[in-house]
């Protein structure tokens, strides 16, 4: 609707600069003989719609032909003005119009004669105003044309789209030689016209007629940039340039052009700063410079007596504050700055627009509250959505407006009740008030019949109690969304039977109970949907009216405990493109699947608990999720790359594929998204998904399967990757060189597979990377890369534990980590993503879409979602892709390993931060920059070999949840400020040589004394030894052995004598070498160790180093 609007706006506004229908002198004198001849010679000779003709269809013999419509005559009664515009005219002869040689208007707009326009014009040399616009006319404009030097008015001009091709050309001549004979002319309109000129020549050329008012050359294939002969224009009025490659920046001496009073540069790829004098032009009522996103600049204080009655600067980079002088814009009547950075609060004044029709801010930083529209009575449209407005939403605001028809304040931080009373307003059409935070009962409102609304979105809310019964009162009501609140009771959809003109339900996430057995009974059809969505919504079963529903285009059942066979009806409507029925308790898939058109593009099957073979049917998928079931196979007609070449996002997880991954899936070159992970694929990875020249794949997860090989070292130089998880594989060899290529790459995760290399450095300098997960190989060496600073800001998560570094931790490697340094609010929820579109938009809609689909796939989902205005198209697809966000960006997952338990992170909040080097060969002390690490919430560093103290400054890491230090060679005191780590939850100081107290506070002293055991030297609760050397023993203590009653008999029992000398003197023999040969008794103790270390799983080697030299021992787990 929004979309519609502002196109009409821009059809009717050059066609109210044009003097379009000329001034007919009324005359008494009656028409020449020979000049009613012609005219009706050339009514015969043009092919016209009878029953549309509103002109031609009345000329006859019997009337005078100056009294005809569409004909003027002089005194003489010679026609001198013609205008048989909009007369459905398709071809003809025109013969008889070059011989009316006294015409100085003629006008043959709007029809579609479909040829080229003919030389003979040459013969009209007495015309003052030529208009052809938009009348079907091909190819190279004649040189004819340009001998009409006494044309004021000259109208060549045709609707250009971007599906269009451009119907007439100025080659030869061009546009020099073509407007050089024009020495009289006032206002030149060549829009979609292909002139095809450079700056310095179309400028110099327009230029050169010097009392030019109007130009308008809108969609010309203009290049730029603007030339300075421009500023002869001083006559200047109306500029109209839009859609022109002009790449240029807005010249500053247009604020030279003291008549101009339109400027109209909407989409030219203009840059730089705009020009501030430009918006203080006393005559200047209409100024577009919309559509260009290098276009910079700030609104300038507006003068009391400014003529500015429309302004158009979306999607743009203009920003800065509304200025309170917008309120002395008194003409006002259309403000559009949607889709820029304007920031700040509303300033009152914008009240005081009384004028004012249409109003247009969102997709903008504005904060505050919502000023008051109710001196804007001619207002209209009201879009202040995707905003930070906070505060309430008085009724007091919107009194009085009976002109309003459409209200969008989606997307802000709007709260408290909302007064029903906006419900009757008598115009309003459209109220969206989504993804606010109102909250309270819908009050019941009264003349919902009567009611105009159409369409109401009231999604993504706090609203509670049950949903008014006036709502489905409202009989225009065609889209209605209530989803994610907190509505209860029952509906029973038998009431939506009313509203007739319904197209679009959702009702899902509530806390609501739909009930549809009702229906089928009722006196009246229900409603024919487009969208029907009730997630959530505890059906228990398949709705059987849906069988009759044929227009359906989104059906969302999910999370309502359906259990059984998915029916087949559902697969067979002809329009269904996105289908979701996951999360249920789904067993079967009923086919047959042969011969099926379904023209799904979405499709999703995730959390059921469906078995056997995977069907996959539809040809035009783009978005398939099949994962967590218990799929064995899957079933396609040809190979599944080769069956579904257009699909973007695959998603087969958790389930019990197996066999090798089938390479046909290379074949799809639109995929983004590939998840296979924790199934059972064997063999080696396909070696075309990793060297695919196609820069299209994001996400690539093969982790938890069972796949060996080396990782191909050919990854393409055009590499797109951000998310490649190959963990929990039996995958050998390096890491793959070629990976450096993925300059893209956030998430990296190869950890526990057999993968043997050192630490991977030539990754340096990917700036992207967030996580770095290598843990449970074979690595080895150090972790530092020599004379390098790594360009790694971004890494938020490390985990090289259990693998086989060795060395001191690197200082320089810490030093770019950027990001665990932030000591920014922890409160940051968004969760590490990436954007499945390359083009970043800031909002949903068709085209944006469409960007990742196929050609074939993009034709075929226009063709059906063109059963929708495409206004409604592009608010359902806001409102489902800001739902379901995997279907526009995709949130990592990660596992990380805390206190020896595996925790998968699905969604890895940019907050969460961890670092976990244990269970290598690290030693040295415990580097200081750990120490500024301010935003870290996991730090492990055990089973290593470093020594040193526990540095005091690590009560900096005040965010820190989860500490362990143990089974290392730390010594010292446990230092005080460990004490203030209000967040930590976990922590592990055992065996270690810590020595002293145990700190006293509230939050060390909720750990247990398994916290701490093992270090002999420390002492206080919650250890048993206190400080003072009295008490019990501390658990670091072995138990001591039972000692056995000795006999008090004096008797020798000469019978175990033998035996026990024997084994004296046998033990003394192999003891003593031990005792006394320092090198037997090391590898003795070694061999000892080994076998222990075999056999007691609870044992684990820690390396510590003492004399310059390093030493190995046996202790205890912690865990």
């Amino acid at each position: 609707m929004k979309t519609t609007r502002i196109l009409w706006f821009y059809l009717l506004l050059p066609l109210s600069l044009l003097n379009f229908t000329f001034t007919i002198n009324i005359v008494t004198s009656q028409c020449l003989g020979h000049q009613q001849s012609l005219l009706l010679h050339l009514k015969n000779g043009l092919i016209f719609n009878p029953a549309k003709s509103k002109k031609l269809i009345h000329w006859n013999h019997t009337d005078d032909c100056c009294q005809w419509k569409g004909v003027a005559c002089s005194t003489k009664g010679n026609v001198i003005a013609l205008d048989i515009s909009h007369e459905f005219i398709t071809g003809g002869n025109l013969t008889s119009l070059f011989k009316l040689q006294y015409l100085q208007n003629l006008n043959l707009a709007y029809n579609e004669f479909h040829f080229g326009i003919n030389s003979e014009f040459k013969n009209l040399k007495n015309l003052r105003y030529l208009n052809l616009s938009n009348a079907g006319f091909m190819g190279q404009i004649p040189t004819e044309i340009s001998h009409l030097s006494k044309l004021g008015t000259l109208d060549l001009s045709t609707t250009f789209t971007s599906s269009s091709q451009h119907g007439l050309k100025l080659e030869k001549p061009n546009i020099v030689e073509f407007v050089q004979n024009f020495t009289r002319i006032k206002e030149l309109y060549l829009d979609g016209v292909a002139v095809s000129a450079k700056g310095e020549e179309w400028c110099h050329a327009v230029s050169s007629l010097q009392g030019l008012q109007v130009l308008s050359m809108s969609s010309s294939n203009l290049s730029g940039p603007l030339d300075p002969s421009l500023t002869k224009f001083q006559s200047l009025s109306v500029l109209q340039l839009d859609h022109n490659n002009l790449s240029s920046p807005v010249p500053d001496y247009f604020g030279n052009l003291s008549g101009l009073n339109t400027l109209q540069l909407r989409s030219c790829g203009l840059s730089r700063v705009f020009p501030k004098n430009i918006l203080q032009l006393p005559s200047l009522q209409v100024l577009d410079v919309s559509d260009n996103q290098g276009l910079h600049g700030s609104l300038t204080n507006f003068p009391n007596q400014a003529s500015l009655s429309h302004l158009n600067l979306s999607h743009t980079n203009f920003s800065g504050p509304i200025p309170d002088s917008i309120g002395n814009l008194k003409h006002f009547s259309t403000l559009d700055l949607s889709n820029c950075q304007f920031n700040g609060t509303l300033p009152n004044s914008i009240s005081n627009l009384a004028q004012l029709v249409y109003l247009d801010l969102s997709f903008n930083n504005l904060t505050g509250p919502l000023p008051s529209f109710n001196r804007s009575k001619a207002l209209k449209t009201l879009y202040l959505n995707h905003n930070y407005l906070n505060g309430t939403l008085p009724s007091t605001h919107f009194e009085g407006l009976t002109n309003l028809v459409s209200i969008n304040l989606e997307v802000n931080s709007l709260h408290g009740r909302f007064s029903s009373s906006l419900f009757s307003l008598p115009s309003l059409q459209l109220l969206f008030l989504a993804n606010n935070r109102f909250d309270g009962q819908l009050d019941e409102f009264p003349n919902g019949f009567s009611s105009s609304l159409e369409m109401l979105d009231l999604s993504d809310n706090n609203f509670q109690g049950h949903i008014p019964m006036s709502v489905f009162q409202l009989k225009r009501l065609t889209l209605l969304l209530l989803s994610t609140n907190k509505f209860n009771g029952t509906i029973q959809l038998s009431m939506i039977q009313s509203l007739q003109n319904l197209t679009t339900l959702d009702l899902s996430h509530n806390n609501l109970s739909v009930i549809a057995s009702a229906i089928d009974g009722n006196d009246f059809p229900f409603p024919k949907l487009n969208s029907l969505l009730l997630a959530s919504c505890n059906l228990g079963i398949f709705p059987s009216f849906l069988r009759n529903q044929s227009t359906l285009v989104s059906l969302d059942l999910s999370s309502n405990q359906i259990e059984g066979i998915i029916p087949n009806w559902i697969w067979r409507f002809e329009f269904l493109i996105n289908l979701n029925l996951s999360h249920n308790f789904l067993t079967n898939l009923e086919g047959p699947f042969q011969n099926l058109s379904s023209n799904l593009f979405h499709l999703d099957l995730h959390e059921n608990q469906l078995q056997g073979p995977a069907p996959i049917f539809a040809k035009n998928i783009n978005y398939l999720d099949y994962s967590s079931n218990r799929f064995s196979s899957i079933t396609t007609p040809a190979g599944i790359g080769n069956f579904i070449p257009g699909a973007v996002s695959i998603f087969l997880s958790d389930n019990s594929f197996h066999g090798k991954i089938d390479e046909s899936i290379c074949n799809i070159s639109s995929l983004q998204v590939l998840d296979l992970s924790h199934n059972g694929f064997v063999g080696k990875i396909p070696e075309c998904l990793t060297s695919r020249r196609s820069s299209s794949l994001k996400l690539l997860s093969l982790a938890g399967n069972n796949l060996n090989g080396q990782i191909s070292d050919k990854f393409s130089t055009c590499c797109a990757l951000r998310f490649l998880d190959l963990s929990g594989n039996l995958l050998k060899g390096t890491v793959p060189k070629s990976l450096a290529n993925c300059q893209n790459l956030q998430v990296l995760s190869v950890g526990n597979n057999q993968l043997m290399d050192e630490f991977p450095c030539f990754l340096k300098k990917i700036s992207t990377i967030s996580v770095l997960v290598l843990r449970s190989n074979k690595f080895y060496g150090q972790i530092g890369c020599s004379n390098v600073i790594s360009n790694w800001e971004r890494l938020q998560i490390v985990d090289v534990a259990d693998n086989n570094f060795s060395g001191t931790l690197p200082t320089t490697l810490f030093q770019s980590w950027k990001a665990l340094m932030s000591d920014e609010d922890i409160s940051r929820f968004d969760h590490l993503s990436f954007d499945i579109y390359d083009n970043k938009i800031s909002s949903v809609n068709f085209a944006a879409i469409t960007t990742i689909l196929t050609k074939t796939n993009k034709m075929k989902l226009a063709k059906i979602v063109a059963v929708e205005p495409l206004f409604v198209v592009e608010h359902m697809l806001s409102h489902v892709y800001g739902e379901v966000s995997s279907l526009r960006r995709y949130e990592a997952s990660v596992t990380i390993v805390i206190k020896g338990q595996k925790r998968k992170l699905e969604k890895i909040l940019i907050a969460f931060t961890s670092l976990d080097f244990s269970s290598n060969h690290f030693e040295g002390p415990i580097p200081e920059e750990i120490m500024s690490f301010k935003a870290l919430h996991a730090l492990n560093l055990s089973h290593n070999a470093f020594s040193g103290h526990i540095p005091s400054t690590l009560g900096n890491l005040r965010n820190l949840e989860s500490l362990d230090l143990s089974m290392n060679s730390l010594r010292g005191e446990i230092p005080n400020e460990l004490a203030s780590l209000s967040f930590l939850a976990i922590m592990n100081l055992s065996y270690n040589h810590l020595v002293g107290r145990i700190p006293t506070g509230t939050q060390i002293q909720s750990f247990e004394a398994d916290s701490f055991i093992g270090n002999e030297g420390l002492c206080g609760p919650p250890l048993t030894q206190n400080c003072s050397g009295e008490g019990g023993q501390g658990l670091s203590q072995p138990p001591s052995s039972e000692t056995t009653n000795s006999h008090s008999s004096s008797s020798i029992d000469w019978s175990l004598l033998s035996v026990e000398l024997g084994f004296t003197f046998g033990f003394g023999i192999f003891i003593m070498p031990l005792i006394l040969w320092k090198r037997w008794r090391l590898w003795y103790s070694k061999k000892v160790d080994d076998v222990l270390y075999k056999i007691v799983p609870q044992l684990d080697f820690v390396y510590e180093r003492r004399g310059g030299k390093r030493y190995r021992s046996l202790r205890w787990k912690p865990y």
